[in-house]
């Protein structure tokens, strides 16, 4: 089993990485209001991996504010999809498999933190809230999609 700073450095990692993409997914997409959802998304995304940050910090380790590889992959994915279509609508679909993939990371975490000794307890609840943010970004992604 990971320990407490492996698990929040790896949702941590992944966060950045969403951040960087949706840098890119910005400046794809410039008109409101899918390039509005790109901001309000990376802002979102900015402000819980300072706070992930935090926590790692409160466990005497750095947080690597770089993220992974992924985020070039994720630009890659981006720029490909738009250059066919040149339609910011089609960024979403991406945007939402992005967010379904921290969903899932932050169920993990949390099923970690119900281990006994896995330390992640103590972090539950701020893990809760921002997996509960994520929801509610997929659901206002798949508006945008509805309406589009």
């Amino acid at each position: 089993m990971p320990d407490v700073a492996e698990t929040i450095s790896a949702l941590h990692t992944q966060l950045v990485d969403a951040v960087k993409g949706y840098e890119e997914a910005e400046s794809l997409a410039k008109r409101n209001p899918i390039g509005g959802l790109c901001t309000e998304l990376r802002e979102a995304h900015l402000k819980h991996a300072h706070e992930l940050a935090g926590l790692l910090l409160e466990h005497g380790h750095r947080p690597d504010a770089d993220g992974s590889y992924m985020s070039l992959v994720h630009k890659a994915v981006l720029n490909v999809r738009f250059a066919f279509t040149a339609d910011e609508s089609s960024l979403l679909p991406g945007l939402r498999d992005g967010e379904k993939r921290i969903l899932a990371s932050y169920d993990d975490a949390l099923r970690e933190a119900e281990v006994p000794g896995s330390g992640l307890a103590a972090h539950a609840e701020v893990l809760s809230r921002q997996r509960k943010a994520v929801l509610e970004n997929i659901a206002r992604i798949d508006a945008m999609k509805t309406a589009a």
